[in-house]
């Protein structure tokens, strides 16, 4: 990279915060996406203030720079790779915590971790309740811009149905908020849909390809205190994928709910069946994992019997194996870190939301898929929010098998395809679903517009939204 370039970016943030070490590059040059190669930057910096963000914008911007945003690093599907010659702007110097408690709302900088924020949080018995399973590394910029799921989402929903408003530094460098802060006479986050079309939308899900969120403001709730696990078994799919309607429709306040089959079921115990304590059990063909969580125990108590009654209604039986909801649950801000020790193998991931009755459309396509490509893979995912499953389909392979690594790329090209013939849509729309996508050539159109309106110099994580 240039000198000159260098010295400036090295004036804004200070030498300490700039680096062309081989050593920390090779630290930016890869995330937990263990199916991508690896990029090296051309530099790397860390900003420590919003003001910072914007000037090192403005250099990459007027020298075409192209930048990647990186805040925890915990990305499974290569959004936060860097571009040969590009700087990755590191945002976790912006640290800072400020609660409105009256208003039911927080506002974060974008190095603040779900971990960081659950621990201040409690203090006040408050939560922001999703939980994605790098929460003790994952930060609330990063799944924003990923409009991330998790834990907790059985009841909330993806993390944009929490967010009020943004802090976003354009391209160019300009500062812009969203939401009623937009206001400067606000007294704090408390109604995102202000001031005419929903501008927090069109950075939540970006992938960092529009702007770099700064700032997050959320809606905060009075922590569940009050919570019960329990396990629920099908013999036939459609009367399983009815309970997942059915648990909705009588509202039971699910906070987590995880439909397995038998095959992937046993194939995960295997794996930390122990660890979780669960017992031996002949598990039926399909099996539900739900955990119910209430702030008092009389609406806990009404929800439990209403979720056994739901059961029965559609066909199932209570099983009563509670270990397994209650370590997924209690585990949930560090189950990719478990996920990493349980197995040694590398894997590609295929994030995506389906309606809960065409739960089984996922599955037939994850086997069809294995079985042509002769690879090995699991499955799992959640209810969440109002009407979806999110599912992540995991594909397997030996990084040293470069045949065998080969064959699971070209598997997750054809599981995309088969993905959106069946009405799926994609949780982050990555580069791998730009073959999969078809008959929605006016949509794309208008995302490159907005890109080439926003960002006309194509410097914000260019290719990651879609390959555009």
């Amino acid at each position: 990279m240039d000198k000159e370039i260098l010295k400036e970016l090295s004036d804004i943030v200070g030498e300490e915060y700039t680096s062309t070490r081989k050593d920390v590059l090779l630290s930016y040059s890869a995330s937990a996406s263990m199916g991508y190669d690896s990029v090296l930057p051309a530099a790397v910096v860390r900003p420590g203030t919003t003001e910072e963000v914007a000037r090192v914008l403005k250099v990459a911007n007027n020298s075409k720079i192209p930048v990647t945003p990186r805040s925890g690093g915990s990305s499974l599907q290569g959004e936060v790779l860097p571009q040969p010659g590009g700087i990755v702007i590191e945002l976790m110097r912006l640290n800072t915590i400020k609660l409105f408690k009256d208003l039911r709302s927080v506002t974060v900088g974008a190095g603040v971790t779900f971990g960081a924020l659950d621990k201040y949080l409690n203090k006040h018995d408050l939560w922001v309740p999703v939980y994605p399973g790098s929460s003790l590394v994952a930060t609330f910029a990063g799944n924003v811009a990923v409009n991330g799921a998790g834990f907790g989402s059985g009841v909330f929903g993806c993390i944009a149905e929490l967010v009020l408003g943004l802090e976003v530094v354009l391209p160019d460098g300009t500062i812009i908020q969203t939401g009623s802060e937009a206001n400067p006479n606000s007294p704090g986050p408390f109604l995102r849909y202000a001031f005419g079309p929903d501008l927090t939308g069109l950075f939540i899900g970006s992938l960092g390809s529009l702007g770099i969120i700064t700032k997050v403001s959320l809606k905060v709730h009075r922590r569940m205190r009050f919570l019960d696990y329990n396990t629920y078994g099908f013999d036939k799919v459609e009367n399983a994928e009815q309970f997942l309607v059915e648990l909705k429709q009588n509202d039971i306040n699910v906070l987590w709910v995880a439909l397995y089959e038998g095959r992937i079921l046993e194939f995960f115990l295997d794996m930390v069946g122990e660890e979780y304590g669960v017992p031996e059990y002949d598990w039926p063909t399909y099996t539900a994992s739900v955990a119910i969580g209430r702030v008092r125990d009389d609406q806990l108590l009404s929800d439990m019997l209403a979720a056994k009654e739901v059961c029965e209604k559609c066909g199932g039986h209570v099983i009563g194996i509670k270990e397994l909801p209650k370590n997924e649950w209690e585990d949930r801000m560090r189950e990719l870190a478990r996920s990493s020790y349980v197995h040694g193998w590398h894997w590609r991931i295929l994030y995506h939301h389906q309606p809960p009755a065409n739960w089984h459309k996922s599955m037939d396509a994850l086997w069809s898929v294995m079985n042509e490509h002769g690879i090995l893979g699991h499955t799992a995912g959640f209810l969440s929010g109002h009407s979806s499953y999110n599912w992540y389909p995991q594909l397997y392979f030996d990084p040293q098998d470069k045949e065998e690594e080969a064959r699971v790329k070209e598997a997750h090209r054809d599981l995309s395809r088969r993905l959106f013939k069946t009405g799926a849509v994609p949780f982050k729309l990555s580069g791998y679903w730009k073959e999969a996508i078809e008959d929605m050539d006016d949509y794309m159109s208008m995302l490159r517009l907005l890109k080439k309106t926003i960002d006309p110099n194509n410097i914000m994580n260019p290719g990651v939204l879609g390959g555009i």
